[in-house]
Parts: structure tokens; sequence; C-alpha cells
């Protein structure tokens, strides 16, 4: 029998995806979101195809990856991106009542379990609509977390917290920064770990890559080759370097 190969394919109804080990547990969350939360800003599940593929309703809208679009930089669109990590987040909570704790996840879950995590809450993960965010998408990386670990990842990618200022200054980092973390309603009281999560958060990144690549796995292989960890590394760095100076700037007295 021919082999059929396995690519993601994206039409208007549907995107077909590979299976992964965690697919039965991601779709079994997708059906949650949409069938007993009747929610439309995740993608609907459709099951396996003959080939073996799973398959996900299409969710319509735009996505940008870097340097971001304007449309993506101003205020009524950093407020709506994280407007809807918080529905996302308040939404999926009611989810974890139903975990068994046998469920296979692509990142292992290290932490407390507040909500689901998406864990890759970037703009190349939203479909938007004249520049607000409209939908939530991929959720290969989807697992148990804290609000906190999922709110600061969305925030380095969304404002974005990156050591260049190829887009943004510093003050114009930590303006959007602050209104990301008012928008989502973060508590106060969490503030201060926000630049310190971060760095964790992007600390575990590398080692998941350098791990994964040294299974065999291609994308992460690339990703290395083109540089992704020296630019999480300096990131890191330039974090460490001005946690005070942005946590000042954010109202962290």
């Amino acid at each position: 029998m021919k082999k059929v190969p396995r690519v993601i394919v994206v039409t208007s109804e549907k995107v077909t995806r590979p299976v992964k080990p965690w697919t039965t547990d991601v779709q079994r969350f997708l059906t949650y979101m949409t069938v007993e939360k009747q929610v439309s800003f995740v993608p609907k599940p459709m099951g396996i195809d003959d080939n073996g593929n799973e398959m996900v309703s299409f969710l319509a809208g735009e996505v940008f990856d870097y340097p971001l679009p304007n449309q993506l930089l101003s205020d009524t669109s950093i407020d709506s991106a994280a407007n809807l990590l918080r529905k996302f987040h308040d939404v999926s909570a009611d989810y974890l009542s139903q975990l068994t704790g046998n469920e296979k996840w692509l990142f292992k879950c290290h932490m407390s379990q507040e909500v689901m995590c998406h864990n890759d809450f970037a703009p190349y993960n939203v479909t938007t609509r004249n520049g607000l965010a409209t939908g939530l998408i991929d959720f290969d990386t989807l697992c148990p977390g804290t609000r906190l670990w999922d709110v600061v990842y969305g925030a380095y990618r969304w404002v974005p917290v990156y050591s260049e200022e190829f887009q943004l200054d510093f003050k114009g980092k930590c303006s959007r920064l602050q209104r990301f973390l008012q928008a989502y309603g973060l508590e106060k009281e969490s503030y201060p770990k926000v630049i310190s999560c971060m760095i964790e958060r992007l600390q575990l990144l590398i080692q998941f890559m350098i791990s994964s690549a040294a299974k065999g796995e291609e994308n992460f292989q690339n990703d290395i080759e083109q540089g992704h960890i020296e630019k999480y590394e300096a990131d890191i760095r330039y974090l460490r370097e001005n946690e005070l100076r942005i946590l000042s700037e954010i109202g962290v007295a």
C-alpha cells in the first residue's frame, strides 16, 4: 500500500494535520470547549481521516508573524489579545475537573493547575479581523498550568518583549506590557513575578528545543540552526539586566 504523506492541509472548511501522541486529549478538550461550552473562538474537532490525520474546523481571519504589522501594534489590538486569553482561561478552568492525570501532553505539567494553558499564545497562533484577536488555533502545546505562566509568554510574544528594538523602544515595550497585563486582569500581586516567570518560561523553551532536536525532530533542529536559541538567550539576558526597570515602568514599587 502506498504511504500517504502526512502534511498540514488547509481549506476554507477544515485543517488536516498529522496525528501526534497528544491528539486524542487535545481533541477531547476542543470538544468540551465547542460542544459543552459552546465557544466559537477555538476550532471544532472533526476526528481522524482515513489517512490517520486529525481534522479540525478552519477559523477564518488573518494570522501574522514578525515583524508585526501596525494594526497589531495598536492599543485596541493588544487589548483584544489579552481579553481573548482571559476568556480562554476562564472557560477552560472548568475542564480541570475532567482530567484523569493520564493525559498525554507535549509539555510536562510541572506547576499547579489553575487553567488549561495554550502555551504558545502568539500572533502566529491567533486569528484576527481588522487587527482584533478573534480566534485561537494550534493546540499542540496545550496542558494544565497557571494563569501567570500563559500570560507572561503571551505578553512576551504580543508586546513583543524582545531584546532587539526593531519595532518598539524600551518605553514602548513597557507600556504595551502593562496594557496587556491590565487588559487580561492579572492580579497586581503577580506583577513582581512577571519578568522572572518570563525568564523561566524561555529557559524551559530552550531546554525543550535542545532535547527535541536531539531526538531527531527536524522542526526544532531547523529552529536551532536558524538561531532561535541565541535569540532566546539574548532575550533572557535583556530581561535580567532590565528586570527592575521594567517592573518599575509597569507599576511595581
